[in-house]
């Protein structure tokens, strides 16, 4: 009998979460580029949808021997049924970073060029129709392709290469207080292998 209702239970969950889980999706109009971007940061400031950097093949494909072009655009959508606008521009042409909502505004962290990895944070707000860049911490060393989320106040950064010829992804696990920034980032390693292009939240 108890394990009759243990399944029931379980079913009656099961019949119930996924419809809560799943929420809804619409469709955002198209960024301004046929090709789109791949690594650009991403995130939300005073409302605003901030969209910047990445990477891609405007000219001919990859597997075509296209040549890999970074950009410094960053665009923002101000509502879902509104049309993406130029707000400005990154300090360089840079992708492959971790991007967090935080402060107000978008902090992007580390990245790459088409040269090299960068160390670079800023924090890109969107207010009054106008985009401001403000500084931050560096990273302790240069580092793209990483992974990275915001747990309540801490910035977590994860893994990662730390220039393009690297063959050996790092264990690097970096934190930084965004309530005590003037202490900069904080340097630990993780167990087991390091990590490339992984996923966090």
């Amino acid at each position: 009998m108890v394990r009759f209702l243990f399944i029931s239970l379980i079913l009656m969950v099961a019949a119930v979460s996924p419809a809560r889980a799943v929420g809804s999706w619409s469709e955002l109009p198209p960024m301004p580029d046929e090709h789109g971007f791949a690594g650009a940061f991403a995130g939300v400031s005073h409302g605003s949808l901030l969209v910047a950097g990445g990477a891609n093949f405007p000219e001919v494909p990859p597997w075509e021997g296209g040549r890999k072009i970074w950009h410094d655009s960053v665009f923002v959508l101000d509502q879902p049924g509104g049309q993406w606008r130029r707000a400005g521009s990154l300090p360089g042409p840079l992708g492959y970073g971790v991007s967090v909502t935080a402060d107000g505004g978008v902090l992007c962290i580390g990245g790459s060029d088409a040269e090299r990895h960068h160390a670079a944070c800023f924090l890109l707000t969107w207010r009054d129709g106008a985009l401001q860049t403000t500084d931050y911490p560096p990273l302790p060393l240069t580092l793209a392709d990483m992974t990275g989320a915001l747990l309540g106040r801490i910035v977590h950064v994860v893994g990662g290469i730390t220039e393009p010829t690297s063959t050996t992804a790092e264990r690097v696990h970096l934190t930084l207080d965004l309530d005590d920034i003037g202490s900069g980032w904080r340097r630990a390693e993780f167990p087991g292998h390091g990590r490339i292009l992984a996923v966090a939240a």
